[in-house]
């Protein structure tokens, strides 16, 4: 709920976040987090993320295997 500019502004202040962006549709957000094990995980999540003045819920998704990823979509 509320300014989706200042909760995507507190997620891109935790160390463990390198990518947030605001999206339309189901989700409001969606950030990627880099963290060391399960545990840090839940740690980041309970702690910092759920905590946040505006967030609702969260949705986790692991990643198991990076198959492709590219960076080839330019500039306007």
């Amino acid at each position: 709920t509320g300014d989706t500019l200042k909760l995507a502004e507190k997620l891109s202040a935790i160390e463990a976040v390198d990518y947030v962006v605001l999206t339309a549709g189901s989700f409001d957000a969606i950030c990627e987090v880099v963290c060391e094990d399960d545990d840090s995980l839940l740690e980041l999540l309970n702690t910092q993320i759920r905590s946040l003045p505006g967030v609702i819920t969260t949705e986790t998704l692991v990643y198991l295997k990076l198959v492709k990823q590219q960076y080839n979509w330019g500039t306007r």
